[in-house]
């Protein structure tokens, strides 16, 4: 089993974590440098991480598809680890696309900026799903607690890249900075701290 994504990436972050929760040895495949985007791009042509090869040869191309078919095979791992991942818990699946929706954007905006494209329309408008989201968020993330469900693990993995990134400020979400502050505190991430 080999994970391939980098270390700066939030869902590479969540597969880690879930990863090393569920029992697994799945050494990192940085695909920032040239062997491993070449690795990647014969495992994964759509060149999107995080992706897991599993040693059958099948390819889990999507961190929500490694965290579904990681509680389908390894449940019981998970669930002593203290995650709770079940795939009908709908009101956690609302406020798990909330949390992605708000990273897509904000991952946007930031590339968007740093390649010197204009702070107009579309990237305008990245900042303001980023905002609205995280609003949305604050009133109504449950507070930290375990066991981790799959929008709370999003979630202080999302919190986690944005502070990195700089590109939100907590304070205008209360709720959110305790989670994270929670979040920090229980150690779930640590050692997949985005670096680099």
């Amino acid at each position: 089993m080999k994970l391939y994504g980098t270390p700066t990436s939030p869902y590479t972050r969540k597969a880690r974590i879930l990863v090393r929760a569920a029992g697994h040895d799945a050494p990192l495949v940085d695909t920032r440098t040239e062997a491993g985007a070449d690795a990647l791009a014969r495992v994964a042509p759509l060149g999107k991480v995080p992706v897991l090869a599993l040693d059958d040869a099948r390819v889990l191309p999507d961190s929500g598809l490694i965290a579904a078919w990681l509680w389908a095979h390894d449940a019981p791992a998970l669930r002593a680890a203290d995650f709770a991942l079940p795939p009908d818990d709908w009101a956690d699946r609302e406020r798990l696309v909330a949390v992605e929706g708000a990273l897509d954007a904000a991952i946007n905006r930031f590339y968007l900026v740093r390649d010197k494209l204009p702070d107009e329309g579309y990237v305008t408008r990245q900042a303001s799903r980023v905002t609205t989201t995280l609003a949305w968020l604050d009133a109504r993330m449950p507070e930290f607690s375990r066991p981790l469900g799959a929008a709370a693990l999003s979630l202080g993995c999302a919190l986690d890249w944005m502070v990195f990134r700089a590109v939100v400020d907590l304070a205008r979400t209360p709720r959110l900075a305790a989670f994270r502050d929670a979040w920090l505190a229980s150690g779930v991430g640590a050692g997949t701290e985005p670096a680099g």
